[in-house]
C-alpha cells in the first residue's frame, strides 16, 4: 500500500499474455466498467490474428456505442456486428463480433 492510500496493482495487455502464453484465442468477452476500448487497443495483435468472436459491453460510456464498433471493424473489416440488450433497465447492453 502507498502512503496516500492507494493500491498498485499490475497490468498487462492481452497481447502481451497472448505474445507470453502463444493459445489459440477464440472469444473474448468484457465487461470492464467503461475500460473496454483501451483493453481492446491492448488486444489489437491478438484479434487481428486469431479473429475471436468478441462480447463486449458497450453501454458504461455513451461514446462506447459508436467508438467501440468502429475500433473493431477498424480491426478486422469481415467481422458481422449485432448488438443485444439483456435487462429492462438501461445497462447490460452488449456488442458481439463474429466472423460469417
Amino acid at each position: 500500500m502507498c502512503d496516500d492510500g492507494e493500491i498498485v496493482v499490475p497490468v498487462a495487455t492481452i497481447d502481451e499474455i497472448v505474445e507470453k502464453e502463444n493459445p489459440k484465442v477464440t472469444m473474448i468477452k468484457m465487461d470492464i466498467e467503461g475500460s473496454e476500448l483501451e483493453a481492446l487497443k491492448g488486444a489489437k495483435k491478438t484479434i487481428q490474428r486469431n479473429k475471436p468472436k468478441l462480447a463486449i459491453c458497450i453501454y458504461h460510456k455513451p461514446e462506447d456505442m459508436l467508438e467501440i464498433p468502429l475500433y473493431i471493424k477498424s480491426l478486422v473489416p469481415e467481422y458481422k456486428l449485432y448488438v443485444r440488450h439483456h435487462s429492462n433497465s438501461n445497462v447490460e447492453t452488449v456488442l458481439y463480433a463474429v466472423r460469417p
